[in-house]
């Protein structure tokens, strides 16, 4: 999941349990068995929230199946006993939708409104400088989450604000929201056909093909290593002078769970031929700690 937010987590002393996920996002069925154990040994009231990011996921762009999604709510509420317990949708990514189906929100699925908060951002969809975003929350949360937000920041600024209500209101911020779209998807496009050409003969090399989002997700042989201190991570960085996030960062840390030959690769920045190189640069670099050639 999004490494930022664990180390928020963490940074708040809190404990972070991970679930399993697959292709079609959060395993709802490991859910809702890690909930039951939790209950079973009595630590079921510690439990607050359950995060998701339903959309194009931050690192594996892998969105949630409208199905999980009702399931995610149908458990929160299901194990809602003496307490209530949240579920987190952080929805960050959702307007970057290059192909597939549009899902649901899993709000859409709380009826009641009490179990689920969305989250968004425009700064994905209009323009990272523009730090504003928008929330959805029980009534229950609504008072301090906003008392909370103004000891923290004194509140967002004014002129983001206004800027982003303009844009919005004048149906300026649709077309370029389907610019925006337009731009990533070539650039998708792009670092997959880059994968697909340089890491072909490299046995055991898989990937992930998002449908939106700005990620692609990486996996190697289980015998390479991608973390900071591997000797991947120095190759590509100080030899081919390309850099990518270590998969190991995106896991709770100190979990079995925890897998060390993955990596998360962003299309956000660069234009396709920066993409493009980036992944010969990364692919070399693979196939030298291999002793691997490149098919021709």
């Amino acid at each position: 999941t999004y490494f930022v937010f664990l180390g928020v987590l963490n940074g708040v002393g809190a404990r972070t349990i991970p679930i399993a996920t697959d292709e079609h996002g959060i395993n709802t069925q490991a859910l809702d068995a890690e909930l039951a154990r939790l209950a079973e040994a009595g630590e079921l009231p510690r439990v607050k929230l359950i995060y998701v990011v339903s959309y194009y996921e931050n690192p594996s762009g892998v969105s949630l199946t409208t199905e999980r999604r009702r399931e995610v709510v149908e458990i929160a509420r299901k194990w809602s006993r003496d307490h209530r317990l949240f579920v987190l949708d952080d929805a960050a990514y959702r307007e970057l939708r290059y192909d597939g189906e549009e899902r649901p929100s899993v709000l859409s699925f709380n009826e009641a409104r009490d179990t689920v908060v969305l989250a968004q951002t425009f700064s994905k969809s209009f323009s990272p400088g523009v730090r504003v975003g928008m929330g959805v929350l029980p009534k229950s949360l609504v008072g301090p989450v906003c008392d909370l937000k103004g000891n923290d920041d004194f509140g967002s600024a004014n002129l983001n604000q206004h800027l982003l209500a303009t844009v919005l209101s004048s149906g300026q911020y649709e077309s370029h929201v389907s610019e925006v779209r337009a731009a990533y998807r070539l650039k998708r496009d792009a670092m997959l056909a880059a994968i697909e050409r340089e890491f072909a003969g490299v046995p055991g090399v898989s990937w992930l093909r998002p449908e939106g989002g700005l990620y692609v997700w990486l996996s190697l042989p289980e015998r390479i290593e991608t973390g900071f201190s591997s000797t991947l991570f120095h190759l590509a960085a100080k030899t081919h002078r390309m850099m990518y996030v270590p998969g190991e960062l995106c896991y709770p840390s100190g979990t079995a769970a925890v897998r060390k030959n993955q990596m998360r690769l962003s299309f956000g920045v660069q234009d396709a031929t920066g993409i493009t190189e980036g992944i010969r640069r990364l692919a070399a670099a693979v196939r030298e700690l291999e002793g691997v050639s490149k098919l021709l």
